[in-house]
């Protein structure tokens, strides 16, 4: 009689092995597969996790993403996409692990984290007088509210699909992030009776949103989540 066959021992990533940097400051990186980038510790407010997968073949990537003693989280990285995807969350002050476990060599991956002073991160000025501030794929916008009732006005006329992810405000159970999209292909969101997608707080099918708030004086910052083919999108910080 033929001998069973003995079983394939498992195969297993071993995340955070290739260490490239254990005291990454969130500017932004490329990881190669198996190096790993480490925050030690992450503000205690909402932050977006970016990345863009630069492999110029067709390789699906895929990064593990740690804090504290959590549980990896994997995030997808489609090749041949020209549009960062992002990941809004507050970290609440612990550390911050993400590493490339993709499959195929040839699969670096861009990673970085945006927020309010957060280094290699440069906004451009947003005054609160109603300045149209444009912005192209992943640029930043920061001003500060005055202390009354405001409206952060988004603008993409190109009609191209446009995400933008702001950070102001109180603190609140989810943090204080908001993404909101443009040109998307339903209304959902506050006022329209339909639950935004996950991750998102809105999304619109017109060239505008309009969102009011009255925070205080205290600091807003836009982050651009464009494609690279996107034009036309602005910010404008107007008082009511």
């Amino acid at each position: 009689m033929p001998k069973p066959l003995a079983p394939k021992p498992a195969q297993y990533e071993i995340i955070d092995q290739f260490s490239v940097n254990y005291n990454w400051n969130g500017s932004p990186i490329v990881l190669q597969p198996n190096d790993n980038a480490n925050i030690p510790q992450t503000p205690n407010g909402s932050v977006i996790l970016a990345w863009f997968n630069q492999s110029t073949q067709n390789n699906r990537g895929t990064l593990s993403l740690t804090s504290g003693g959590s549980a990896p989280q994997f995030l997808d990285a489609p090749a041949l996409y020209s549009q960062p995807f992002i990941l809004m969350n507050n970290w609440l002050g612990n550390n911050l692990s993400v590493t490339n476990i993709s499959a195929v060599t040839a699969t670096p991956i861009w990673v970085a984290l945006y927020g309010p002073g957060i280094p290699g991160i440069y906004p451009q000025k947003l005054p609160p007088d109603g300045t149209v501030v444009s912005l192209a794929t992943l640029a930043t916008a920061q001003g500060t509210a005055l202390p009354r009732w405001m409206q952060l006005k988004l603008n993409c006329s190109s009609g191209s699909f446009a995400v933008f992810a702001i950070i102001g405000g109180p603190n609140g159970p989810n943090g204080n992030g908001y993404v909101i999209a443009l040109n998307a292909a339903t209304n959902t969101g506050p006022g329209t009776g339909v639950a935004p997608p996950a991750g998102y707080y809105a999304t619109t099918i017109d060239n505008s949103y309009s969102l009011q708030f009255n925070w205080g004086s205290s600091t807003v910052f836009v982050a651009s989540m464009l494609a690279t083919t996107t034009l036309g999108a602005t910010v404008a910080l107007v008082s009511l």
